[in-house]
């Protein structure tokens, strides 16, 4: 956006470094934890949930609602009730909707996108330079509560008003035209690619930030797709099964005078089955009406389109990105009568140049048309020489331009052989034949029916090996198990095998103390001997002798 957005980016979120105010007050961290993985789909689901929760429009939400749009554990909630709440009772509801938009991992342009869809208040997918300077400020203000900083909004209205003329030359001649003031208030030019463009003059300080970095490993997952579908429907449960729930006290007098009038009904019991049939008339009609506007609303759904420009290098187009993008939605818009905000450029690649892009229901001024039928005029238009397209300043490219839907780029078709049989086109055109799609369609669906059953085959052979692994782990934990019971009776053995060797050692030692007092006997002998009394000398040593191997037997065994 400018020199001034930049550094009023800067000043509120300086730096993540360990000692910075987004890591001290770790509200920044934990916010990207809790919906780092959220991607545009799983915040365009918290967008529909609250739209269906706000009922009344009013704007603010409370902590039971907050409860009902985000699918967190109570503390995390609390978390956040706690960092947005205003005097501690309720939260702006477009600010949160910015913060997990923020603070999820979409690319800047679906984050932009999500962003001109809350602030675009004429509902036409465009925006003004003030709606673009509210998203600004919505979106810093949202930073400014991670990190303490203030944010003015005056101020940054100001810069951008200042600057958009520099960034974008769309606005600088609007402002010539019909002056600043009233260009920044009133015209309506900031679309999908406009918004884009600006963006560019900011991106790298974008991806310094901790926002616009890989997110943390330990990110809270987001919940299924459907989990605003089946939270709907439990609540339309429950709101049913207390609907129907008998009466459980006498009627007033009032509600007797309006049964009375329904039927002219005779007893009190009469008036309970009445007033519960009609209880349950009511409930059966509001059930039917929302089932109505679901419906509605998956008639709405985009449908994704591929126009592949052979006439043209990719090369070329590629140095003129922005331009070409703006010119492909302005003039398909034009071609169409419908708002350009409606038309979303996904992606452009080469071969020669495709361009991948996502048309909505324009469902204003009376037009009815589905994204299908949007794109069967669109390509009408192709295959026609006089039409507004080929006849505008996409001519260039629309001459050798063919238009595909589908998913993906290998599935795309001709949007005329889906167009509920009727193809219109000029004689000279040759159409796709519908036996022809219809053949093509029962050939994938045979390719896709032995996939099927090469993956059956594949599941069955997983489970044998499966099966046949699960034994070898318990033969494996068999022959452990005797391992270790060998090694257990081998260690008892060598036990077994110290103790005799420390009782032999033990009886040698004896032994050599033996020797050595007979030895000694035979000293003391000899000198008895000489002096005379060999009988008493030979019982003597008789009896000390048997005493002593009395003693020696005794210890041993």
């Amino acid at each position: 956006m400018g020199a001034g957005f930049v550094r009023s980016l800067r000043s509120v979120v300086p730096g993540a470094a360990p000692g910075s105010a987004w890591a001290q007050r770790d509200v920044g961290p934990t916010l990207r934890r809790f919906f780092g993985a959220y991607e545009n789909g799983d915040v365009w689901a918290v967008y529909r949930r609250y739209k269906n929760i706000d009922l009344d429009n009013s704007g603010w939400i409370s902590y039971e609602e907050l409860s009902e749009i985000l699918f967190l554990p109570e503390f995390n909630l609390l978390f956040i009730f706690d960092a947005f709440s205003q005097q501690n009772a309720l939260i702006d509801s477009r600010e949160l909707l910015v913060m997990v938009c923020l603070f999820s991992s979409s690319k800047l342009s679906e984050k932009c996108g999500v962003f001109m869809t809350l602030f675009d208040s004429s509902h036409s997918g465009t925006c003004t330079a003030a709606e673009v300077a509210n998203i600004a400020t919505s979106a810093l203000q949202v930073l400014g509560r991670c990190t303490g900083a203030p944010v003015r909004g005056k101020d940054i209205a100001a810069a951008m008003q200042e600057e958009l003329s520099d960034v974008l030359p769309l606005y600088r001649e609007a402002a010539l035209r019909l002056g600043s003031e009233a260009t920044f208030k009133e015209e309506r030019i900031f679309g999908q690619d406009e918004v884009d463009e600006v963006c560019s003059s900011f991106r790298q300080v974008y991806d310094e930030l901790p926002i616009g970095q890989a997110p943390p490993p330990n990110c809270v997952a987001p919940p299924a797709p459907d989990w605003d579908k089946t939270a709907t429907v439990s609540a339309d449960k429950m709101q049913h099964a207390a609907s129907v729930r008998p009466l459980g006290r006498n009627l007033t007098e009032a509600e007797l005078t309006h049964m009375a009038l329904l039927g002219g009904m005779d007893n009190e019991e009469d008036d309970r089955e009445q007033a519960a049939e009609i209880l349950k008339e009511k409930t059966l009609l509001r059930r039917k009406e929302e089932m109505e506007k679901e419906a509605a609303k998956a008639a709405i759904q985009p449908a994704r389109g591929w126009m592949v420009v052979h006439g043209a290098d990719f090369v070329t187009v590629s140095k003129e990105m922005a331009r070409f993008r703006h010119l492909f939605v302005k003039c398909v818009a034009q071609a169409l009568d419908v708002p350009s905000g409606i038309l979303t450029i996904v992606d452009v690649t080469p071969g020669s140049v495709v361009v991948e892009f996502l048309i909505h229901p324009s469902l204003r001024g009376g037009d009815r048309r589905s994204a299908i039928q949007l794109l069967v005029a669109l390509a009408e238009q192709l295959i026609n020489g006089k039409s507004t397209l080929r006849r505008g300043h996409f001519s260039a490219y629309a001459a050798s331009a063919e238009l595909l839907v589908g998913e993906t780029r290998r599935t795309a078709v001709h949007p005329l052989s889906i167009a509920d049989g009727v193809i219109c086109c000029d004689q000279s055109v040759q159409c796709c034949n519908p036996q022809a799609v219809l053949d093509e369609v029962l050939a994938r669906l045979e390719t896709e029916n032995k996939r099927a059953e090469v993956a059956e085959e594949k599941y069955r052979q997983a489970v044998i090996e499966l099966r046949r692994r699960d034994e070898s782990v318990k033969s494996l934990t068999k022959l452990l198990d005797q391992a270790k019971q060998q090694e257990e009776d081998s260690c008892g053995l060598q036990q077994l095998a110290e103790l005799r060797a420390e009782s032999g050692k033990h009886l040698s030692q004896e032994l050599a103390k033996q020797q050595a007092f007979e030895v000694k006997e035979q000293q003391r002998d000899k000198e008895l001997t000489e002096q005379g009394g060999p009988v008493q000398l030979q019982s003597l040593r008789c009896g000390m002798q048997l005493s002593m191997g009395r003693g020696n037997l005794a210890r041993y065994f």
